[in-house]
C-alpha cells in the first residue's frame, strides 16, 4: 500500500502496547496518537480504513 502511495498511519498507543511500534516505523508507517486525527478524517468525511 505504501509503495502504491497510499498513507498509512497507525495508532502510537495500540503499536507500542503491541510492541511493534519501532517496527512499523521502520517500514514507512506513520505512527502517531490517532484520537484527534481520526475525528478530524470522520467530521471531513474521508475515507478510512481500519482493522
Amino acid at each position: 500500500m505504501i509503495a502504491g502511495g497510499v498513507r498509512v498511519e497507525a495508532c502510537q498507543a495500540c503499536a507500542e502496547q503491541f510492541g511493534v511500534a519501532d517496527i512499523i516505523k521502520r517500514i514507512g508507517v506513520d505512527v502517531k496518537y490517532m484520537g484527534e486525527p481520526l475525528t478530524a478524517y470522520l467530521k471531513n468525511d474521508e475515507k478510512v480504513l481500519t482493522m
